[in-house]
């Protein structure tokens, strides 16, 4: 089990699926990553790609962010994320998208949405970093003054086409790498 590290749902419980599938980001990076944007979710849309129990768009619901989107197809992570959400009544600031993380962004582009924020914790060492940045780049949902953070290994550097990267920050074996559009 996880939980909401600070914020209006601060030490709530969240369930997260079991076995090695998922890899829930731990509290200690949550709080360090959320330190760097407590001061810029408020009223502001959150997207969480490949989401797994949902955390970090609870947390940042919790913190203040508008709305969370979050995208995942994993039935047992997409179980434990309706539940997380009807737990914490956050039912009517979230919505859940069941679909692979390149069709969640080909039907936001669709649909012209846009985030202010785009977090996104791909399975590490697999090269989803730049395919996935890129496909937000070329898509345009992230809004003009977003930002997109990517998690990944620290052995992984991500270089976005379209992108420009503003920030990143190491801890141990945790890379956080901010993202915004080129001028």
């Amino acid at each position: 089990m996880g939980r909401v590290i600070a914020g209006l749902y601060k030490g709530r419980r969240l369930f997260t699926p079991e076995g090695m599938d998922t890899r829930p980001t731990t509290d200690r990076l949550k709080e360090a990553l959320f330190g760097m944007l407590q001061f810029d979710l408020m009223g502001k849309s959150f997207l969480d790609l490949f989401s797994g129990s949902g955390q970090m768009g609870i947390e940042a619901l919790s913190r203040g962010a508008s709305s969370a989107d979050l995208v995942e197809m994993d039935r047992r992570a997409l179980s434990c994320i309706r539940k997380n959400l009807t737990s914490l009544q956050l039912t009517d600031k979230a919505r859940v998208w069941p679909l692979d993380v390149r069709r969640a962004i080909s039907r936001f582009e669709t649909e012209g949405r846009q985030f202010d924020w785009i977090f996104m914790d791909p399975p590490y060492l697999k090269g989803l970093e730049d395919e996935i940045g890129s496909l937000i780049a070329g898509a345009g949902i992230l809004a003009p003054e977003g930002t997109l953070v990517i998690e990944s290994s620290s052995e992984t550097v991500p270089c976005i086409d379209g992108l420009e990267k503003v920030r990143e920050k190491v801890y141990k074996t945790t890379r956080f790498s901010f993202f915004v559009r080129k001028e």
